[in-house]
């Protein structure tokens, strides 16, 4: 089955998911605005019933002000603080259950008729409404919520002036009206669930609320509802948060006719959506099922589809897989062929620069007053030593070389390599060092550790195309227990090599160490580079560091442990030349090239010398002589190892010194045979240092001071 049929029941499988959802949310959507429809039809038609009643109540009142006003018209003070006026006001006050208390004021504030029980001394000359009646006429006047004097009864007013023939002030007419009748009536007319109800005057003072009563409590003109009353003074709805409770609400409001107070209903958010919430339940569970049942049978069909374009992706992975394993084992063979060959070729050249050495050293004590021929002997002589250095870095890659870890000084390693990481580099990238002054020495395999750094500043200028600056650089760093460097507490100096190439995302950064991974194309890399130096960093106690950012370089960090002082001594420092007399050596060697030139060496050092090109005419040769001192031997002999002509030795003749010459780093182990090892291509001080060590005073007592090179 093709990818496109696969990406269509795909598509078929997401349908079915997508479809219900859709189909989910629209019904939602559409159900939360019916829901809040009918909240909002529910809320106007409750304000409707809340405005009905209210305005009977006012008129009810207003009318009892009235029948009071015909009751006193034309009667004295006298008449009026007569009991029957009071009774008048008991009898008429006794129906009304909206009503607390009726009084008659005169024109200070004094009772002189009322439908309660009441104290004359007492004065109400400084109550709101009697204070707003006695400036002018303002006619029906409704006061805010206050705490009856002679009731003790929480109360608001409703007064109307009572004036003079000749229109002066002459008390007030007015009825106490109870807040919590009002909010009882609204706890009857409300629906069923969380509300909230009020009796607001036109300034925002509240005189009725339920279900919280909040008496001598008033909206300032900043809030919502006296906004919005502002806005439309006759009527309105609205969403906002009660003052009271700190509930949401959807408001409706309406103004009572002819009174300047309105009221208000509004029901709790919450309860409103939790009929939504209960839709929104059914209809997910609708849309679950049948998402469900669409999902299981497109389902059904990919997985088909999938099972037949799978037969064909794991045909076409078998075999990429077979190629890619071919191209690897190619890789591989390649590899070791490689590292065969460039083993093989550096012995033979550690041979032959072995011999090259030794006759150019004897050569130069030979030349004593021709300075050009001085000149040109240690060209040459430096130029063997090159040679000999490059069959390190090839031994090194063919992994037949041990680490020899000593005290290095960096700044001078680099500083020797200058010229060479120049000439690698080219004159399009320019190199910086940086060292700090007194920066300690590394304990390191030089050797190495200059491969190392020529490998990172290839790798740099690799990522510098056209131009750029590679940076080496220097520091120290002091591990504690437990940093998290992976590295054993202590003190170390960091070799930095900092470009300002490309850089490496994160992903590239992550496998950079990985062995044979590699970004450059095919031809142009091993992907060996850095796992050899992480190997190396590794190897000598540290660790590799690598950090990046795209488009700002690359900084590649060896972590090394550091080692002790470097001490060059003087070359004409008597005290670090082994003192010694004349031996007798057997010098065991199958190139007879070698053999002369390290004759020659040993002769020149007053040896007297036995030749034998194989292991067994060595043995013969010491059967034969027991004048023999020491025996000076090469590995990497046909029918013989050196390994094992030192261990037919040591059979016969155990105290018999034992030197091993050979360029093999690698040598099997054998059990207690320790045999001293002399590293081809070796010079001649190095060759005398090595016999001072080995050999005892069969020749002549030694003092030995250990040898160290001086340059």
């Amino acid at each position: 089955m093709s990818t496109s049929s696969v990406r269509l029941h795909r598509l078929l499988l997401v349908a079915s998911l997508l479809v219900p959802v859709i189909v989910f949310v629209a019904a939602a959507a559409w159900n939360r605005a019916e829901v809040l429809r009918d909240n909002e039809e529910t809320i106007i038609r409750t304000a409707a019933i809340l405005h009905e009643h209210a305005r009977k109540v006012f008129d009810t009142v207003d009318l009892v002000i009235g029948r009071v006003e015909d009751r006193t018209y034309g009667m004295s003070w006298d008449e009026i603080s007569a009991p029957s006026t009071s009774d008048f006001l008991r009898r008429i006050k006794a129906p009304l259950e909206q009503a607390v208390s009726i009084w008659i004021t005169d024109a200070t504030g004094h009772v002189r008729a009322g439908s309660q029980p009441w104290d004359p001394n007492v004065s109400i000359g400084e109550r709101e409404w009697f204070q707003a009646q006695r400036g002018r006429d303002v006619g029906t006047y409704i006061s805010a919520p206050f705490h009856g004097k002679a009731t003790r009864i929480p109360s608001f007013a409703v007064s109307r002036r009572r004036s003079t023939p000749d229109g002066h002030f002459d008390g007030i007419i007015h009825v106490a009206l109870s807040p919590e009748y009002f909010s009882r009536f609204f706890q009857e007319a409300a629906p069923p669930g969380p509300h909230g109800a009020g009796l607001i005057r036109a300034d925002g003072s509240i005189l009725a609320r339920s279900p919280v009563p909040s008496p001598n409590s008033r909206l300032g003109p900043d809030n919502v509802l006296m906004r919005s009353i502002a806005a439309q003074p006759e009527g309105g709805v609205l969403f906002a948060v009660s003052s009271s409770d700190q509930r949401e609400r959807y408001y409706a409001y309406r103004h009572v006719s002819g009174y300047p107070v309105y009221v208000t209903f509004g029901i709790d958010a919450a309860a409103v959506l939790q009929r939504w919430y209960r839709n929104l339940a059914l209809y997910g569970a609708v849309a679950l099922l049948s998402a469900l049942t669409l999902i299981f049978v497109s389902w059904l069909a990919l997985r088909r589809a999938q099972a037949e374009q799978a037969a064909l992706v794991r045909l076409q992975q078998e075999s990429e897989q077979r190629l890619t394993a071919e191209q690897r084992l190619l890789q591989a063979q390649k590899m070791e062929s490689i590292g065969q060959l460039t083993g093989g070729i550096a012995h033979d050249f550690n041979n032959l620069l072995a011999v090259i050495l030794g006759n150019l050293e004897l050569l130069r004590k030979r030349i004593q007053d021709d300075e050009r021929a001085k000149r040109l002997l240690e060209g040459a002589f430096q130029g063997a030593q090159r040679g000999a250095a490059l069959t390190q870095r090839l031994l090194a890659f063919s992994r037949q070389q041990d680490l020899t870890p000593q005290a290095v000084d960096v700044p001078k390693l680099v500083s020797g390599m200058t010229d060479l990481l120049a000439r690698s580099l080219g004159p399009s990238i320019e190199i910086v060092t940086q060292f700090p002054a007194g920066l300690p020495s590394v304990k390191v395999d030089p050797n190495q550790l200059e491969m190392a750094l020529l490998n990172l500043a290839v790798n740099a200028r690799d990522a510098m195309p056209t131009s750029g600056t590679i940076t080496i650089s220097a520091r120290t760093e002091e591990v504690a227990e437990g940093s998290g460097h992976g590295l054993s507490p202590g003190a170390y100096v960091c070799v930095a090599v900092s470009d300002t190439g490309m850089g490496m995302d994160e992903a590239t950064l992550t496998r950079a160490i990985e062995p044979f991974f590699t970004t450059k194309g095919v031809g142009k890399g091993t992907g060996l580079g850095l796992s050899m130096i992480h190997g190396l960093a590794v190897q000598s106690g540290g660790t590799l560091k690598l950090t990046s950012h795209l488009g700002k370089g690359t900084t590649a960090e060896i972590w090394l442990p550091q080692g002790s002082t470097v001490i060059a001594a003087p070359a004409n420092d008597t005290r670090l030349r082994p003192e010694h007399r004349s031996c007798t050596v057997l010098l065991v060697e199958d190139d007879p090239l070698v053999m002369s030139g390290t004759t020659a060496m040993l002769e020149d050092l007053d040896h007297r010398v036995v030749q034998a090109s194989s292991g067994e005419q060595a043995l013969r040769i010491l059967r034969d002589d027991p004048s023999i001192d020491l025996v000076v031997t090469d590995h990497a002999m046909p029918g013989m190892t050196g390994l094992d002509l030192a261990d037919r030795i040591r059979a016969e003749w155990p105290a018999l010194p034992i030197l091993l010459a050979s360029g093999h780093a690698e040598l099997p182990e054998r059990r207690g045979l320790a045999v001293p090892r002399l590293a081809k291509p070796f010079r001649q001080d190095e060759l005398e240092s090595a016999i001072a060590a080995v050999v005892t005073p069969a020749c002549e007592p030694v003092n030995v001071v250990p040898f160290r090179r001086a340059d």
